[in-house]
């Protein structure tokens, strides 16, 4: 987001009825979304001032999260369940993993206020989204389906980005703030949060700070879920804001201590992150084609510790893993303008080091001393890109954005001869490439890849109250360090079920990148007391990245049911419908239900971890000072899963039922600047579990993590 009228973002919507915008920013004060009416009407609409989510157009939203209403989030995984069209999968009570149309990991691209940081945990105990701090963020942006080359490689299913802005003051105003403060009753958890800005002519210092620590929360059936954690941490950011100028430099840190993973086999005594970023944003004033340029340059580090002893009983077979992810990189661009035409050029790099091993003994917790497994053998993966994206009109009502994107990828590893020393009976000291080669065939060898990417899309001013889009795109990821080269090595165990399952994971090192051919639309309607906005897509995917069971199919030589990853053909399809409507001068209704079908066309059988149906339904009443509402919340059964690992993957966990929930929520401003907010989320105490939410492993009686039952809160919010 843009901190000063001279650097105002320019977001080209085209849908100027619709969105009424071409330029966003945030105001000062109320940190409200401003829309200003586009150009060519600038005669006949007035400035629109919309808090918490706003809807601009078609797979786009727009949120403050200090202005939302509803229980306090974990993270922002947590956070993005508010937003239509996105969901997220959970093994805690922390670090969700967001999901969008169907898409998750690296399949989209979570920028932290624009950085990123790769997590080190190959079992997705740390997200990039985890770290991003929603607490003290000033706004969140979701792109749902690839919208723009700009946001790095990858990024078929969509892009988060989460904004840290540079302070905004009053006239005479040099010292601002917000502290925020949260508990909740069930899993006792209390949070603070706060962010404290000054200034000494252009010159400005802000400094972040949040925590929090939960208990493990209970279901809808009193049951003890595992997911107690503790979070704290902070960032500090100086910098030179002038009328054409910001230049910044920042550090952020992030600390996660005792996190409970009732979905995993492992807990997480210690986690951190810590980002490193520097900004520069310059306004040219000299009449020429060349309007801003912008420079974002990081490096990111995210440890990772996780272990089966410290945070749960065992007797034997003592395991630990610590990993590391460092991610270094940086996005030049220029934005030029020519009449009503638009051109960004730029370059990005990202380049991400991973490493770890497993170490263990058998009996003595104490002494850790041998590599059970080279879990990442010291893998490097650096992308280079170029891209270019360009608005041109084509007539008053219609106008085409175009965009181009070269990506020159290179994989390496560097331990993969690295045997372990800590051996299972019955079986020989092995490394990475044995693995590799046992499973695929191959060693690990340097590999590089050309990858290529763009998008056509026609934005079509259908009145001056209706709006359409059309796209086509087609996108590249590119396989990550835990897909090519994670090197678990464990033994066969004897399933419930009586079914042998070899519980190795074996990445794939000779990957070739999923390929995305997209095509969607979207169609708006602004009223001046309603609006909806609707879009649809289709994806069709070749050399889906899939993580699968070995049955001994083409490519894989074994048939143990170990976890491998093979390359296939799928399909993606859904849709997404958003609106709200004024029911008098002080009710509002807001509403959204989303779609996702996924097919693995090389089986003919459902594609695994995709949400089903779901709606949500909100209704608020607001006065000047107060405001109550309630919500409801949930989704269809899904039936179309792949839970056969004989078959396919056994990624799902099984079939989900349907559920439906109601939340209640007030908000009261019991002076100038401070407000208090109380509800209860799960009115009900219903028993129920996200279908995208990781396989119980800690309670025989559930199938999948459980969400929590009825829970209590009360925010309160003040700023100065």
């Amino acid at each position: 987001m843009i901190h000063h009228p001279s650097l105002k973002g320019r977001l080209s919507l085209g849908v100027s009825s619709l969105a009424v915008c071409t330029i966003f920013s945030l105001a000062a004060q109320a940190q409200t979304v401003i829309i200003t009416p586009h150009k060519k009407q600038k005669q006949a609409l007035e400035e629109i001032v919309v808090t918490g989510t706003l809807m601009q157009k078609p797979a786009l939203s727009t949120s403050v999260p200090k202005d939302t209403d509803g229980q306090p989030s974990a993270d922002a995984g947590d956070y993005l369940r508010q937003i239509p069209g996105v969901t997220s999968g959970r093994m805690s009570g922390h670090a969700l993993e967001p999901v969008i149309r169907g898409q998750s990991r690296s399949q989209l691209n979570i920028v932290n206020n624009g950085a990123y940081l790769e997590g080190a945990g190959p079992n997705r105990m740390d997200t990039p989204a985890a770290f991003a701090d929603i607490d003290t963020a000033d706004v969140v942006i979701v792109h749902r389906g690839y919208q723009s080359v700009q946001h790095g490689p990858g990024g078929s299913g969509g892009t988060v980005i989460v904004e840290h802005n540079a302070p905004d003051f009053d006239p005479g105003q040099n010292i601002k703030g917000r502290i925020d403060g949260a508990f909740e009753s069930n899993g006792d958890i209390w949070s603070a949060a706060g962010h404290l800005s000054a200034r000494h002519g252009k010159m400005y210092l802000r400094v972040n700070g949040h925590y929090k620590n939960a208990e493990n929360y209970q279901d809808g059936e009193g049951r003890d879920v595992r997911t107690a954690f503790e979070i704290y941490g902070g960032s500090l950011e100086a910098g030179y804001q002038s009328a054409t100028t910001l230049v910044s430099l920042g550090i952020s840190h992030e600390e996660t201590r005792d996190t409970l993973f009732p979905g995993a086999g492992m807990d997480s005594p210690e986690g951190r992150g810590t980002i490193l970023r520097g900004k520069l944003r310059h306004d040219v004033d000299d009449g020429g084609a060349l309007k801003t340029v912008k420079l974002d340059l990081y490096r990111s580090h995210a440890l990772h510790q996780m272990d089966n002893f410290s945070l749960r009983d065992r007797m034997m077979m003592f395991r630990l893993s610590e990993l590391d992810a460092y991610t270094t990189g940086g996005k030049l661009s220029a934005d030029f303008s020519w009449g009503d035409r638009d051109l960004t050029l730029g370059l990005d790099v990202k380049n991400v080091d991973h490493d770890g091993d497993r170490v263990g003994n058998d009996m003595d917790r104490s002494n850790l001393d041998k590599v059970q497994s080279v879990l990442i053998p010291d893998a490097t993966i650096r992308n280079i890109g170029l891209f270019a994206e360009g608005v041109q009109p084509i007539s008053s009502d219609l106008q085409l954005k175009a965009g181009l994107r070269y990506d020159h990828v290179r994989a390496s590893a560097d331990r993969t001869d690295q045997k372990n020393d800590l051996v299972m009976v019955g079986m020989m000291p092995m490394s990475p490439d044995m693995l590799y080669y046992n499973y695929y065939g191959i060693k690990a060898e340097n590999q590089t890849e050309h990858n290529f990417g763009g998008l056509l899309r026609l934005e079509y001013d259908l009145t001056a109250e209706a709006a359409f889009y059309m796209g086509i795109s087609r996108s590249t990821r590119s396989a990550n360090t835990v897909e090519r080269y994670m090197a678990s090595l464990m033994g066969t165990v004897t399933m419930p079920s009586g079914m042998m399952m070899n519980m190795s994971w074996v990445g794939n090192p000779d990957l070739d990148p999923e390929k995305h051919t997209q095509i969607d639309m979207g169609i708006g309607f602004r009223k001046a007391d309603w609006n909806i906005l609707l879009s649809a897509y289709y994806d069709a995917v070749n050399d889906y990245i899939f993580r699968d069971r070995a049955h001994g199919q083409a490519g894989i030589l074994l048939d143990n049911n170990a976890l491998v990853y093979r390359n296939i053909d799928a399909r993606l399809w859904g849709f997404e419908i958003e609106g709200s409507a004024s029911l008098g001068d002080h009710l509002t209704v807001f509403g959204n239900v989303s779609y996702t079908q996924g097919q693995n066309r090389d089986l003919d059988i459902p594609l695994y971890q995709i949400p089903p149906f779901s709606y949500d339904l909100t209704l608020t009443y607001a006065r000047d000072i107060w405001s109550v509402g309630g919500r409801l919340q949930g989704a269809l059964a899904q039936r179309r899963v792949d839970d056969n690992p004989m078959q396919g993957s056994g990624r799902d966990a099984g079939e989900t039922d349907g559920y439906a929930l109601f939340d209640l929520f007030a908000s009261l401003e019991i002076k100038d600047a401070t407000h208090v907010k109380i509800g209860v989320s799960n009115l009900f105490d219903q028993t129920y579990a996200n279908h995208l939410n990781r396989e119980s492993l800690n309670d025989a009686a559930t199938v999948r993590v459980n969400e929590p039952g009825r829970s209590f809160y009360l925010r309160l919010k003040t700023e100065f």
